[in-house]
């Protein structure tokens, strides 16, 4: 395998070949209309995603244009591939959890930090130095955490000094205009600069772009984007990892971002809807119809996260108490058991609006996932009465 030197944030004009056979106009056919997932294997001319090949000559990353040769792309790195037309017109985008210095390399423990977050890798380049200039491609773990997948070296700095990082909004502080991403990462934010105006919310993932002020430990942003799979192609394929999953398997989060449904017509390959759990690491085609996500197939990889079954949680009980600003709701269960459930921009609610509908001493049962030692609701339902 051949790794191929090309522009790193430059648009790219593509040619789907459609699998590994590639090349005839009935394969380009095959592909799905956008691709995002990691990078299979680089050539000289192409570039091979999720299985399906495309002939590359540039790249993008938010309108960012580079000098050829200014970063090498590799396996496992983060990329989404589209092709709306499905001919010769096409884009491939750097889709990056971190692009920063590299700071604290500690090559015997594969540990270094990019913003003050700590993380791991076992296979970082011995090329690739303190200081230098890097973009972290990752999935998310079970506890705010990131699963590293790549890291490789920019030769200058990417973005006029500034700095790249994306995860779950946390602690969101309206009035000191800040938040936190990951366990530990400080946004400070202006609201007029978050992509289309949007109001940003504890659980959403967002990508941050900003200044790092090292002695404060906090990205001063100057750009934050929302990011959701709602308006993905039509029939575009996404790799991530299923961060929760409806008890009754009709729905499931993806990357912390979005709810996908699971319908009748779903598909199954590689395994099936057992095996559709938190952890499980899953190639998507997905459907758009109207406002609403739906699986058309569910391929699913080799590698699972095993320890996301201790961070799920199901509980019913009586609300004893809710919270002033209606961010939370204590209840206690039948053996006198109190559990504080927070909600967040990913909680959905059955047959009422919000915590502000509800009671104290109504019953409601709760699915949902545990963030930082955090109870967070992904469903809540208003019950007759708990089990007494």
């Amino acid at each position: 395998m051949k790794r191929y030197a090309f522009l790193s944030m430059v648009t790219f004009a593509l040619f789907g070949c459609g699998g590994s056979d590639g090349g005839s106009d009935s394969s380009a056919q095959a592909a799905p209309s956008a691709i995002e997932g990691t990078i299979d294997s680089v050539s000289a001319t192409t570039v091979t995603v999720n299985g399906y090949t495309y002939q590359a000559t540039s790249a993008s990353f938010q309108g960012q244009t580079f000098d050829q040769d200014m970063l090498t792309l590799e396996p496992n790195m983060m990329v989404k591939v589209s092709n709306q037309s499905r001919a010769t017109n096409s884009s491939v985008e750097l889709e990056p959890t971190f692009i920063g210095q590299i700071e604290n390399i500690n090559r015997l423990n594969s540990t270094f930090s990019i913003t003050g977050v700590n993380l791991k890798f076992p296979r970082l380049s011995t090329t690739i130095a303190n200081k230098d200039w890097v973009m972290v491609s990752s999935m998310p773990t079970a506890n705010a955490g990131y699963k590293v997948l790549s890291v490789v070296k920019f030769l200058q700095d990417p973005l006029d000094g500034e700095m790249v990082a994306e995860g779950r909004v946390s602690a969101l502080d309206m009035n000191s205009q800040s938040f936190k991403i990951g366990q530990s990462l400080t946004i400070s934010f202006d609201p007029q600069i978050v992509e289309d105006k949007r109001t940003l919310a504890d659980g959403m993932w967002v990508e941050v772009q900003g200044q790092y002020d090292e002695s404060n430990g906090e990205l001063i942003s100057s750009r934050i984007t929302i990011k959701t799979y709602n308006d993905f192609p039509n029939d575009g394929e996404i790799e991530g990892i299923v961060t929760w999953v409806a008890k009754d398997k009709s729905e499931f989060e993806l990357n912390y971002r979005s709810r996908i449904a699971v319908r009748s017509t779903t598909e199954f390959d590689d395994g099936n809807k057992n095996n559709l759990v938190a952890g499980a690491l899953v190639e998507v085609e997905i459907g758009n119809q109207g406002n609403a996500v739906y699986a058309k197939e569910i391929e699913f990889e080799d590698d699972l996260d095993i320890d996301w079954e201790q961070f799920e949680f199901g509980e019913e009980g009586r609300i004893s108490n809710i919270g002033d600003v209606k961010e939370f709701v204590e209840i206690t269960n039948r053996k006198d058991k109190k559990t504080i459930i927070f909600v967040d921009a990913n909680t959905e609610y059955e047959d009422f609006k919000d915590l502000g509908a509800l009671n104290i001493d109504e019953c409601i049962e709760v699915e949902g996932i545990i963030i930082d030692g955090k109870h967070i609701a992904r469903e809540i339902s208003l019950e007759d009465d708990c089990d007494d």
